[in-house]
């Protein structure tokens, strides 16, 4: 970890990250971040082509290591053959690892105040200074052609 509020680390532990990856998935669930179905992973700090992310459970309910999954980000399956069931959004994951090599988490959630904006012909625009990065306007992608 480096940059913002955090002093840059040189490697963090599998122990710490399994760890932050509870802590993490608890503290988004809290705050409505993520419902039932929503979750977070995190790039290996030992080898990049993997990723951790929590088996198939709401993210209140992660509490250990033995809740978590590691998957290969080259094609999101699971680095151990006899590990716990997955959520087949890790596929989103894993192609955003493999799209951005510099990305170390990922949150896939399914957000009341956005979906609204997939499925209709209204435009999200930004309405406050905080949501100035959304530019003048954004792109909507259809999903099949999206991902060739």
């Amino acid at each position: 970890m480096s940059a913002g509020y955090f002093p840059k680390r040189e490697k963090i532990g599998l122990e710490d990250l399994f760890k932050g990856l509870v802590t993490a998935s608890h503290i988004l669930h809290y705050h409505g971040v993520l419902d039932a179905y929503g979750h977070i992973s995190v790039r290996s700090p030992d080898n990049p082509a993997t990723f951790w992310m929590a088996c198939n459970m709401p993210p209140a309910l992660v509490s250990s290591p033995e809740d978590l999954v590691e998957y290969k980000v080259e094609d999101a399956s699971e680095v151990e053959k006899n590990a716990k069931k997955g959520y087949l959004e890790r596929y989103i994951h894993s192609e955003i690892y493999k799209k951005f090599p510099n990305i170390n988490a990922v949150v896939h959630s399914h957000c009341p105040e956005v979906l609204p904006y997939c499925i209709s012909d209204v435009p999200l625009k930004a309405s406050t200074h905080m949501s100035g990065f959304l530019g003048t306007s954004t792109p909507k992608k259809a999903l099949p052609t999206s991902y060739h």
